[in-house]
Parts: C-alpha cells; sequence; structure tokens
C-alpha cells in the first residue's frame, strides 16, 4: 500500500506533535520495564508526581512504553484511577502518562490526561504547557475521528488570551496550525463549503501566502474532489517558483513535497503514468528513499503493471528501511519490524504475480500489529485468502475491513468493494 496515501506537506501542516514527543517517540528505554501488578502500579503512579524535567520525564516514559502489555495495563489502571481521584495526580505525572498514552495507542486514556493536564496548567498560567496540552489533545481527536469534540477544542483554545505576552507567545504561534485544523475538522463533518469558505478568507487576507492555497487543495482532496485538488496544486507549485521569499532549495523541497502529495491525486484520477513518472523523478534525486521505491511499487503493481519491476522496488524499499532501522541503532529487537505498509506492497504484487501462497506468508507479517490495520491491507489479506480457496478466511478479513474503514472517500469507495465481496461469498457459501 502507499505509504502516505494522503500526506500533505511534510512539517507545515502535521498537526500538532509536539517537538518533546518526536523524541520520546524514537526514544528506546533501558532498565526493567514496569510490573503489572497492584502494588507496583500504584508506586508507579505516585512516583510519577515528582519526576520533573524533559530528559528524567524522556526516561520514564522509555521505562513505560518499553513493555507494550505492561505499559499499557499502567496506562488503563491509572485512568480509572484518575477518575475516581484527581488529587492522585499532577502536572508532571499527567503530562508523562499523556505522552506515555499516544506512544503506546491508548489514545482514549491519552486523552482523559491530557484533558486534565490542561486544567492544571491553565491553573499555572504556562503558555508552553497550555499549548502542548491542547496540541496534544487536538492530534488525539482528530486521530480518533471524533470530530465534532476536536472542532468544539479547537475553537476553546482559540479564544485563550494570556495578559503576560512572553507566556502568551506559545499559544499565539500554535493558533495558525488549530485554526487549520479545525477547518479539516468542518470538511471532515461533511461542511465543506464551510471549510472552503474559511480557507477563501484566509486566501482573501493573504493573497500572496501559497500555503493557504496548498490547504484548500488538500481540502478538495479529502472531499473526493480531485481534479479541483490537481487544478489547485498546479498553482501551488507556480507560487512556490514565484515566491522571491526562498532560495532555490527551498523551492525545490517545496516543490517535491507538492509534487509527492500530487502522486496521490493522480492515483485517484487513474492518472498512473503521471503519478508514476514523478515517482521516478522523485527517485532520481533521492535513490535511497524507501518510500519512494514502495509506492512506485506499489502503483505498478495494484495496476497490473510492470509486476517484476514493481516487486523488485518493494524489495528495495524494504532493504533500505532495514538498514536506516540498523543505521539509527537503539531499537529493541522485539520491537523491531519491517514496515507493515512495505510489507503490504509485497504482498500484493506476489499476489498480482499468482504466487498466492507467498502472498500469503507476508500479508500475515503484515497485519500482525493491530494498530497498523486498515481498509486496504485487510482487503488484500481477504483476497489472498480467497485465491488459496480459504473461504471463511477471506470473509473475516473483509468483515474486519469494512469495520476498519475510515471517513475518506478512498475508504468509502474501498468499503463498498468490499461489501460486495462479502455479500457474493456470503451468498455462494
Amino acid at each position: 500500500m502507499l505509504e502516505l496515501r494522503f500526506g500533505a506537506i511534510r512539517g507545515i501542516f502535521g498537526i500538532v506533535v509536539i517537538l518533546p514527543l518526536l523524541g520520546l517517540l524514537a526514544f528506546v528505554p533501558r532498565g526493567n520495564a514496569f510490573q503489572a501488578n497492584e502494588e507496583s502500579l500504584n508506586r508507579a503512579i505516585t512516583g510519577l508526581r515528582f519526576v520533573t524535567g524533559e530528559e528524567p520525564s524522556r526516561r520514564k516514559i522509555g521505562e513505560i512504553t518499553k513493555d507494550k502489555a505492561a505499559g499499557k495495563k499502567l496506562i488503563e489502571y491509572a485512568a480509572t484511577k484518575l477518575e475516581k481521584d484527581a488529587n492522585l495526580f499532577n502536572v508532571n505525572s499527567l503530562e508523562i502518562l499523556g505522552r506515555a498514552g499516544q506512544i503506546l495507542k491508548e489514545q482514549e486514556q491519552a486523552a482523559r490526561f491530557y484533558k486534565a493536564y490542561i486544567v492544571e496548567v491553565k491553573k499555572l498560567g504556562s503558555g508552553k504547557k497550555i499549548a502542548s496540552g491542547y496540541g496534544a489533545l487536538i492530534q488525539i481527536l482528530f486521530e480518533t475521528r471524533k470530530y465534532k469534540e476536536c472542532e468544539k477544542t479547537c475553537a476553546e483554545f482559540l479564544d485563550i488570551t494570556l495578559e503576560d505576552e512572553a507566556a502568551f507567545l506559545s499559544i499565539l504561534q500554535l493558533k495558525p496550525v488549530v485554526f487549520r485544523r479545525m477547518v479539516l475538522c468542518h470538511a471532515r463533518m461533511g461542511q465543506v463549503d464551510v471549510a472552503l469558505e474559511k480557507v477563501d478568507k484566509m486566501l482573501k487576507d493573504q493573497p500572496e501566502n501559497w500555503l493557504n492555497l496548498e490547504f484548500k487543495a488538500r481540502i478538495l482532496r479529502d472531499a473526493g474532489r480531485y481534479k479541483d485538488s490537481e487544478k489547485i496544486y498546479g498553482e501551488v507549485l507556480e507560487k512556490i517558483q514565484q515566491d522571491k521569499r526562498l532560495k532555490n532549495e527551498e523551492k525545490e523541497d517545496f516543490a517535491e513535497e507538492v509534487n509527492y502529495t500530487l502522486t496521490n491525486v493522480y492515483v485517484e484520477l487513474k492518472q498512473i503514468d503521471k503519478a508514476g513518472k514523478i515517482l521516478k523523478d522523485l527517485l532520481e534525486k533521492h535513490p535511497d528513499n524507501s518510500t519512494y521505491h514502495n509506492d512506485l511499487g506499489y502503483i505498478w503493481a495494484d495496476n497490473n503493471q510492470k509486476l517484476d519491476e514493481a516487486e523488485m522496488l518493494i524489495n528495495k524499499a524494504l532493504e533500505l528501511d532495514r538498514e536506516a532501522r540498523k543505521k539509527k541503532g537503539g531499537i529493541n529487537p522485539e520491537l523491531d519490524r519491517d514496515n507493515p505498509s512495505y510489507l503490504d506492497s509485497l504482498a500484493w504484487v506476489l499476489f498480482k504475480k499468482k504466487k498466492f501462497a507467498e502472498a500469503k506468508k507476508v500479508i500475515l507479517e503484515a497485519v500482525k500489529d493491530e494498530e497498523e490495520k486498515n481498509i486496504e491491507i485487510l482487503d488484500h489479506l481477504g483476497d489472498i485468502h480467497q485465491a488459496l480457496g480459504e473461504k471463511s478466511e477471506a470473509l473475516k478479513a473483509w468483515k474486519k475491513a469494512q469495520e476498519s474503514a475510515t471517513d475518506s472517500p478512498r475508504d468509502q469507495a474501498k468499503k463498498k468493494e468490499v461489501e460486495q465481496k462479502i455479500k457474493a461469498n456470503s451468498e455462494n457459501k
């Protein structure tokens, strides 16, 4: 599958992963993991109150997340404790538990910690901590598709003011990003016209800011208006080249991001040659980019084109990704796995080449991590089971795929295809 199917300009609109959290996501701890029994859990929760400073917090989060099962149990246990007695927690413990919850994908519990954290940091008047808490909470709400609550939380943040100008600066800097997230919430709730109206106002107020134009293209793309999106992205590319504030190197970088995003649009428009050309051009400039290798291979495989070359590209993506992980170092061997998207791509090209047994072996590796399952991978799993005559297993996979569909136009279209497969195979039982 495409690794970044609906990616926008990376680092500009990717709200709101606070920079300290990015470091934590890459951090691999040493030492003993938390023991998942009640006595030690209580001690652990109490101890978190006294952890201060970024580096000690980083280490503590590493300890919590090293053992995923024990870490999840701590997060769940702490969430029940929070509900019963909020006085057991302070700003330090709430922040650590919120960050650890995000890393462990315990999003509902993480949101609870961040909500309590926000209440406490507002009392302190710390603009930096207020921005950090709201940023993380908004990210969680958006990722878990709670768009109405996310929009409300964005509006709440945008209304915040502080008398202390220095403290307010962190909040002020985050407001444009939060506003964009609020607009995206409108779009995801089906209020595309409301979202576009807000963006058009931004464009009117700042006609030379091509980032607003890129944002409009993204909303159109997310809404499934791919032809309109393609047109706007073309205008964005022109604006980038005309922007005298940018150095040539910066223009190239931004143009590459937009062109990469355009490959997704061209795939949806069934203009595979255009998508392929962009990716081949990007690979010439960045021959060690695993994402570009994977995406080009997957696009060709999905459209029954150049299957041998597609398989080589995807295997190269896996090889490059392994080398990058090894070079980075510090990764727990028990947690070191191949990229599920790349594995899915490899399974899919093997399926297209009618190597069904090999495809099954690879796809089963891709779906081992529950958190990485999505409609595309599960649909592929169903197709591979069906090709091997494993009808009941195919139906199970398709039903899971049906349940995992997001609100995106692509997922909804895929969901209809999956429903047809379920219906056809259920009738033939």
